[in-house]
């Protein structure tokens, strides 16, 4: 009989444990297009006052998320390097958002200010309509997944015995 129930809470354990892993998922796009909307705003700002390099204000930009910091550093590589190709890692990134940031990415420091202010507006817009999709996604669906994790798993378990 213990074996049973040890059997049961296991797969209910299992279950809810790839529910928690898929809400995670969520969080983790989301808390990167906080970081991205951060960058892009940080960005807009500084080229509207100190009209710094693009470089130099990403080589300054402290951000939580260990993801969009290493894209940092890999757009720092390129420009450190001159004749490269822009190569920036997709790792969990949606392929929608991943070609954004690419895009973004190779946009720094492409036109002048007043240009280049024009694009960071449009790519504000974009990431920000990502950005409340992915919370609106996370909302929605992150704790329906940990809840239909743990009732597929209690499921399965009921029907191994």
């Amino acid at each position: 009989m213990t074996g049973k129930i040890l059997i049961v809470a296991l797969c209910a354990a299992v279950g809810t444990f790839v529910g928690f892993a898929v809400l995670c998922s969520y969080r983790r796009n989301l808390e990167y297009l906080d970081g991205v909307c951060g960058l892009i705003s940080e960005l807009k700002r500084n080229m509207a006052y100190r009209r710094d390099a693009a470089a130099s204000v990403l080589a300054s930009y402290d951000t939580k998320n260990a993801h969009l910091k290493k894209n940092i550093g890999e757009y720092m590589a390129f420009v450190g390097a001159k004749d490269g190709k822009l190569d920036i890692s997709r790792g969990f990134l949606p392929p929608r958002t991943h070609s954004g940031v690419c895009e973004l990415f190779a946009s720094l420091g492409g036109a002048d200010g007043g240009a280049q202010q024009r694009e960071l507006e449009a790519f504000g817009a974009t990431f920000e309509e990502l950005r409340a999709k992915a919370a609106q996604k996370s909302a929605k669906y992150g704790a329906l997944a940990v809840k239909l994790g743990f009732l597929f798993g209690l499921g399965v378990g009921i029907l191994t015995l």
